[in-house]
């Protein structure tokens, strides 16, 4: 299956309303939704994640982190810290504690999220090209017969202020934050990517099949949830996220360039 590539996104998704149904087709084609080679899929929903997809924050996440481990006297570095993007705070800090065999408070978490929200509101950096398609989405979904939903593991104040400043903050049927949004949800193991209970979740919301649905995630763990409720889950990985693994995915998008211009729609090889 191939995908799109990107020249000038910006520009042709202004008059791409035309060509955005045949590109999102694009992503179920070979998928059992397509019941003939040249049969329309039945998508009903498209949803994005947020940090590393729509806005550039995990720089901003890293050095939070890394003040606040800091305040405790633990060294902590980009390199440590890019196998744990797409995770949960609670995650993330599990994750710290057994790579390096040490006990953590919970404070730790508190600290990280002080110094990030101190740092957001300086402002974030918007990925404008997942950007300029959400709000063309957005615009066009009445048309397009879509819903448009935002799912991340954040909480939903901190998910809606990246919104406000990236223009975005009216352009969704549905934000939900795995980390307030499930409380319906048991699992000892933790209700956050990467386990599916956001975007079942986010279905049931949309009324929506999941199968229906689309997803743009940029870590494993955002596929691994997209996937596990069983989503089609098209990856964008960042320079962060470059080297996690993405065998789940319905499509890998390697890099920015390798997207569609949308009005030179490649067909897929028989």
């Amino acid at each position: 299956m191939r995908f799109w590539a990107l020249n000038s996104l910006k520009s042709q998704l202004a008059k791409s309303l035309a060509i955005l149904k045949p590109c999102l087709m694009l992503f179920l084609w070979g998928s059992p939704l397509a019941a003939a080679p040249n049969s329309p899929p039945k998508i009903q929903a498209v949803t994005f994640d947020c940090d590393g997809i729509l806005v550039d924050t995990e720089y901003l996440k890293f050095l939070a982190w890394q003040e606040a481990l800091a305040n405790h006297n633990i060294g902590f570095s980009i390199e440590e810290y890019m196998p744990l993007v797409g995770h949960s705070s609670k995650n993330i800090l599990k994750m710290i504690q057994q790579a390096k065999n040490m006990s953590l408070s919970d404070e730790i978490i508190e600290l990280k999220n002080l110094r990030y929200k101190e740092l957001q509101k300086q402002g974030v950096s918007a990925i404008q090209p997942m950007v300029d398609f959400a709000r063309c989405i957005s615009e066009n979904r009445k048309e397009l017969g879509l819903q448009l939903g935002l799912a991340s593991s954040a909480p939903q104040e901190e998910i809606l202020m990246n919104l406000q400043q990236i223009g975005l903050a009216d352009a969704f049927d549905l934000v939900i934050s795995g980390s307030d949004d499930l409380d319906d949800y048991i699992d000892a193991e933790g209700k956050n990517k990467p386990k599916p209970y956001i975007y079942i979740e986010s279905a049931k919301r949309l009324n929506v099949s999941p199968e229906m649905c689309v997803v743009f995630e940029d870590t494993t763990a955002g596929i691994e949830a997209a996937a596990g409720a069983g989503m089609i889950a098209i990856a964008v990985p960042n320079r962060f996220t470059l080297n996690q693994d993405f065998s789940k995915s319905s499509q890998v998008i390697s890099s920015y360039e390798e997207l569609s211009s949308f009005n030179h729609l490649h067909q897929p090889n028989p």
